[in-house]
């Protein structure tokens, strides 16, 4: 596969830091990419976020140097390396934090290789993936955000009205470094043709109005500069007010040839 990069991190207008990371470490050809949001007073939401991206940049560099050596994993040795590393990162955070602290961060990798990709998440960050058509493109989110009211034990106790109006509605149930033990969930798939993955904290997809993140997407899958669907995104969150720290990463992969 061709792979094609970018994203950006940014503070907003509201926020002082930015507690956002984005880790963007390919070769052109396979890749990891990861959005993360941090939470926790002061820099300990910063500190969350830029733990879980330094131990992916860690992770990329030991792999690119097994590569040489010819002993890189094979695709599903590499999903369950990534994901204790995520669960080794996380414990790092959850040691390392005062217990009258609140330190975490949500996350959402992907990794492609060949024609496969894995998607390991653990919050509210989200995947999207458009796929080229013979006319225009189909998007679809490929996570699913970890909160209260998603969790199949609330739906099957609450009607959709209730989860709307309860105190927990939007809560988070999972992140790095919020406990002991981490979960995250994976997926894995295979690519075909021309795909465009999009990977955006909660401050992207929550301030655009609906749809318009899937028409951005739509129209940016046979593009191979973001910079105009990274404009749509920014001036659709500023233009309200842009609350939060807005992060996204955009990955478009297709067969070579």
């Amino acid at each position: 596969m061709r792979l094609i990069s970018d994203g950006f991190s940014e503070t907003g207008i509201r926020r002082n830091q930015n507690q956002d990371a984005v880790g963007i470490f390919t070769d052109e050809e396979q890749g990891l990419f990861l959005v993360s949001d941090g939470m926790g007073g002061h820099s300990e939401g910063e500190r969350a976020s830029q733990e879980v991206r330094a131990a992916c940049q860690r992770w990329w560099e030991q792999y690119l140097e097994r590569c040489r050596e010819g002993t890189e994993p094979d695709f599903q040795q590499t999903v369950q390396e990534l994901k204790e590393m995520l669960s080794m990162t996380s414990r790092k955070i959850w040691d390392e934090t005062s217990q009258k602290e609140i330190c975490g961060a949500t996350v959402v990798l992907l990794w492609i290789w060949n024609t496969s990709y894995a998607l390991l998440w653990s919050g509210d960050s989200r995947c999207y993936l458009a796929e080229a058509r013979l006319l225009g493109a189909k998007v679809h989110q490929l996570t699913i955000d970890d909160v209260w009211e998603n969790q199949p034990e609330q739906q099957s106790q609450y009607s959709r009205d209730e989860l709307l109006s309860h105190p927990n509605f939007g809560k988070l149930v999972r992140a790095a470094g919020v406990s002991k033990n981490f979960i995250c969930t994976v997926q894995t798939g295979i690519l075909d043709g021309k795909s465009l993955f999009a990977l955006c904290s909660d401050g992207v997809y929550k301030y655009m109005a609906p749809g318009s993140l899937e028409a951005i997407l739509k129209g940016s899958v046979r593009q191979d500069d973001f910079e105009k669907a990274f404009q749509k995104i920014r001036d659709a969150v500023y233009g309200n007010q842009a609350p939060d720290n807005l992060s996204c990463v955009l990955v478009k992969a297709e067969k070579k040839g």
